[in-house]
């Protein structure tokens, strides 16, 4: 046990020391509280998880946000499980490696600088946190001649200023001192704080070499990084104009050295935990050792591992990451499922802890508290699609997991084409440079075996390596490019490979050009009285052309005579809202006025596509119709008209998807998060992750009531700009998992309903109504069961909704009229070729019908047919009766001894029971043939007066049977002597009867 604190009257607790640290820079040193980021990077999509407290400051480092406060501390959620930072492999296997860990952490953001910073940090250890300065080592930068930085000696002279003798105060180079963000941008020498945790070993000479030295006795306990220079493109130094400093202190190792603990595990951070596991599953007690070959050695690993993935676990689903979605998540999830159930003998052991990690971290993280029954759920939805991803896997599959054991990882009864594709990837993988996946094999994986993007990064990670997506996307494209022409949404045909030149074009042309205002996009309004959008045209200046693939300064209307020419047009300003955030571009017209004669209105060009690259927005145009020459050129000034029937179909099937997604959370209250979404002027279409709920008719019901009844309330949809900063301080906003979002610039889409208990907070770049009242009305049309636990809806309103609502009404009409006519006497063909007809559109054509009413009409035209079917068959058998009572009257017995009949009616019904033919004729012999879908079935009855030795019913029949290859033989407990069946046989070949 180490004694690194002095005497303290009391030992801290883990919640007084991070309250004590943060008390100390908010009211001793003005700095403002900053709530923990979330562990999901919200803006930044180079790192898997937050691993570091100043990722959520990264944007102000580089200069694309501004500070919250020129002073900040707080307490971050970190979690390190791969890439540069990877603790995972050995979590457990020592006292200080964790996956999930807290980063206490002060900043200046151009405020104080090095001689505040060392000076708040020594007053803060020797002051609250009672730590002998005579304990202490600290670190600073040695200078680095190839970079050209002198050595930080102002950094040595302020700590000798603050009493540390030359002695403890140690230089380093660039790997242990010297901070750098990235290949480029702000980077800054550090100084570090050492603590000593056996001083008695030797002197301050002997004890300081050891530092850095990776000694588990005398160990780095805080870092502060002074950012004042930049790393420029070419490799130079650069002084940077305002200067930073961003420190970090990790919290469990702070608690270990004030509480005198050899190891972080050993602190009440982990203690609680340790406690909890032992309840539940009645193992040993925690003994605090380390790696040996003693089963209490392998015990106390798994207690370290399963208490560390407990806390990771529970901080990342609290935080709205996905193991669906995140592999690295999943992988430790599934480690500590493994171990509850392998080590400890309780399945549910890791979902039970979920409760203590809470009671530990909630206070400082009120968001685990808030969703510990959503962490709880997601925790328990895993583990019966773990265990039941065990159990139903194939002998094929154990083989492949006992080949390849990493592969527990990945959910291969969702990916079966994963196996083959990695046993060729194990056989490639030698042939691949530089560590990474060639774009052309990843092509070769999804051609042959159906692997996805994501399917290359779930393989990747679990080699760790890296894939190059950028030739896997070209192969692609050149896959499509070798058909010859592609059938485009607008109608028209186009060349692909020209349609790629033309985004290349695209793409290089906007490189050039500066950015589009394009925030005229958000300018519209409401016209209640006619119930329209109104959207000013506007007027701008065009800064690029492409004629096709080819760029332009100038251009006629005359070089536009296919009707597959297109015009991609770049203007300074643009009220055309590109597609995005799942909603498709708006449609409308770009007016060119014709130079040569002014008086004339102006030409039309269509505008089909609108996209923005690089900024820019970048509108695609055809010929609207044959007009007279015009031209266009760089510099002219145009009118931009948005259709605004389109983008009001748009706009209300925009804001009818959060409507949805709200209501199925409020309704349902399980754990939801969007998969995916698209939004057109036809329809919306939402994929939801739902967990523990299937989804039924009924539930679609109260779905579609929940929403029309917060349309008729008419409730405000608010718009609110926000910075990321201001999102991170918010609770209950809605996000799409793994999404990344921009720092500035966000639109809070807001439609609060509290007397419907409704609340729908998102994060949307997309064009919504004012009004919920705006949508007039809102029906679901389809529902589809994707996965074990995702839902597909299809969703129409406004007009749409309007026009589907027609539809059925109309529908409705037409079968309660087919209903009437089904009485006997009433019934003809043509009722049931209608009812046909009906079905067959319903479920094969793409007619849009509300959901529900679809489900009853099929169900009401399947019970229709159903009795049309039984009355036919109530009928036919009647008409057999009678055909065979004619029969036998114009054929009496002493004239016509036997009887070989083919029954005409047996074509109009499916199942014609012989035994009813046969059973009329008991004087003679008979043999009956029936005739139905070219399928030929037969019945043979002797009496026993007719029996004899040369002839029975079994020999007549068998002889009619050879001519078809059928099988004969008598019913169950007959005798074949007296009555025998042929088996029904297919005809390959008409049968003529005559």
């Amino acid at each position: 046990m180490y004694n690194s604190a002095k005497q303290l009257q009391r030992v801290l607790t883990a919640r007084e020391i991070r309250k004590t640290f943060i008390d100390f820079f908010t009211v001793s040193h003005e700095h403002k509280f900053v709530r923990s980021s979330p562990v999901v990077p919200f803006c930044d999509p180079t790192v898997a998880f937050v691993n570091a407290g100043m990722n959520q400051f990264k944007s102000v480092f580089l200069g694309t946000a501004q500070a919250p406060h020129k002073r900040v501390v707080n307490s971050q959620k970190c979690v390190r499980v791969g890439g540069k930072h990877n603790d995972l492999s050995v979590v457990g296997q020592d006292g200080y490696h964790h996956t999930f860990f807290e980063m206490l952490g002060n900043w200046s953001f151009g405020d104080y600088f090095k001689r505040e910073a060392c000076a708040m940090a020594l007053e803060l250890l020797r002051g609250p946190y009672n730590i002998d300065p005579a304990r202490l080592y600290v670190t600073y930068f040695a200078g680095d001649e190839r970079l050209g930085i002198p050595a930080d000696t102002e950094c040595f002279e302020i700590w000798r200023s603050l009493g540390f003798p030359a002695s403890r105060i140690l230089p380093f180079g660039c790997t242990d001192n010297f901070w750098e963000m990235g290949a480029t941008g702000p980077c800054g020498p550090c100084t570090e704080i050492h603590i000593d945790h056996r001083p008695e070993l030797g002197s301050v000479e002997e004890r300081g070499k050891l530092v850095n030295a990776g000694r588990s006795d005398l160990t780095e306990l805080w870092n502060l990084v002074f950012i004042q220079y930049n790393r420029n493109a070419d490799g130079s130094i650069s002084q940077l104009p305002a200067h930073h400093v961003d420190t970090g202190m990790g919290f469990e190792r702070l608690a270990a050295t004030l509480q005198s603990k050899s190891s972080n595990y050993d602190t009440d951070v982990f203690t609680p935990l340790f406690d909890g596991i032992q309840q539940l599953s009645k193992a040993p007690v925690y003994g605090g050792s380390f790696p040996e070959t003693s089963n209490a050695a392998l015990l106390d690993t798994s207690y370290r591992i399963l208490a560390d993935h407990a806390r990771m676990v529970t901080a990342c689903l609290a935080d709205g990451m996905l193991p669906d979605q995140n592999q690295k998540l999943r992988r430790v999830l599934r480690k500590a499922l493994n171990i509850s159930e392998h080590v400890f003998a309780h399945e549910k052991l890791l979902s039970q802890l979920v409760p203590i990690v809470v009671e530990t971290l909630g206070e400082a993280y009120p968001e685990m508290s808030a969703k510990q029954e959503a962490v709880i759920d997601l925790i328990n939805h895993e583990q019966d699609v773990y265990t039941n991803l065990r159990e139903s896997s194939s002998k094929a599959f154990a083989e492949v997991l006992t080949e390849f054991p990493n592969l527990d990882d990945i959910d291969l009864m969702e990916c079966p084409g994963f196996v083959p594709a990695y046993r060729e990837f194990q056989v490639q993988r030698c042939k691949f440079p530089n560590n990474t996946i060639p774009g052309d094999f990843l092509y070769k994986l999804t051609d042959t075996y159906g692997l996805t993007e994501e399917s290359f990064l779930k393989l990747a990670e679990l080699e760790n390596m890296n894939c190059d997506l950028d030739r896997y996307r070209a192969e692609v494209s050149l896959a499509k490019s070798k058909s010859k022409e592609s059938q485009r949404e607008d109608g028209g045909l186009c060349d692909v490979a020209l349609e790629q030149r033309i985004a290349e074009a695209q793409a290089t042309l906007t490189k050039r050009l500066p950015a589009t205002d394009n925030s005229h996009k958000y300018v519209y309004s409401f016209d209640s009285e006619n119930e329209s959008y109104r959207i000013p045209t506007l007027r701008s200046r065009v800064l690029g052309l492409l004629l096709n693939d080819a760029e332009v300064s100038r251009t006629q209307s005359s070089r536009l005579q296919n009707p597959t020419d297109t015009l991609s047009i770049v203007t300074a300003a643009s009220n055309f809202y590109y597609e995005s955030g799942g909603q498709q571009s708006d449609a409308g017209h770009i007016l060119v006025s014709s130079t040569h004669k002014p008086e004339q209105p102006p030409h039309l060009l269509n505008v089909i596509r609108v996209k923005q690259l690089n900024d820019c927005v970048v509108h695609v145009c055809r010929l609207a119709a044959p007009t007279d020459d015009f031209e266009l050129a760089i510099g002219d000034e145009v009118e931009l008209q948005v259709d605004a029937s389109t983008r009001q179909l748009n706009t209300c099937h925009h804001t009818a998807t959060h409507l949805l997604n709200a209501a199925i959370r409020s309704l349902f209250n399980k754990v939801t998060y969007q998969v995916s979404s698209s939004v057109s002027s036809e329809q919306c279409k939402l994929e939801l992750g739902l967990l523990g709920k299937r989804i039924q008719k009924a539930d679609v019901q109260l779905i579609e009531d929940l929403i029309n009844r917060i349309i008729c309330a008419a409730t405000p949809v608010q718009v609110e700009l926000l910075s990321a900063a201001d999102v991170l301080q918010q609770n209950d906003i809605t996000m799409v998992p793994g999404e990344v979002y921009p720092e500035q610039g966000l639109r809070l889409i807001n439609v609060q309903c509290p007397e419907m208990q409704l609340s729908s907070k998102e994060l949307c770049c997309g064009t919504h109504v004012t009004n919920t009242s705006e949508l007039s009305c809102f029906c679901i049309v389809n529902l589809k069961q994707t996965n074990r636990a995702r839902f597909a809806f299809t969703a129409v309103a406004g007009q749409a909704a309007e026009n589907v609502l027609k539809t059925a009404a109309l529908l409705r009409h037409r079968v309660d009229l087919l209903e009437r006519q089904l009485q006997p006497d009433k019934l003809t063909n043509a009722t049931e070729v209608e009812l046909q007809t009906i079905r067959h559109n319903m479920l094969h054509t793409d007619i849009k019908l509300p959901y529900a009413f679809k489900m009853d009409t099929l169900e009401r035209i399947h019970d229709m047919l159903k009795r049309i079917k039984e009355t036919s068959r109530t009928t036919l058998k009647e008409f057999v009766e009678v055909e065979m009572r004619n029969l036998l009257q114009e054929k009496p017995v002493d004239s016509h001894p036997f009887i070989l009949h083919y029954i005409s009616s047996s074509a109009l019904v499916e199942e014609i029971p012989l035994q009813r033919a046969t059973k009329l004729c008991s004087d003679r012999p008979i043999l009956v043939v029936s005739m139905c879908d070219s399928v030929v079935k037969a019945r043979c009855c002797v009496p026993q007066s007719s029996v004899s030795q040369q002839f029975d019913a079994a020999s007549w029949l068998q002889s009619f049977a050879d001519t078809f290859g059928g099988q004969v033989a008598a019913p169950k407990g007959q005798n074949p002597q007296f009555v025998c069946n042929m088996k029904g046989r297919k005809l390959n070949y008409v049968l003529s009867c005559q």
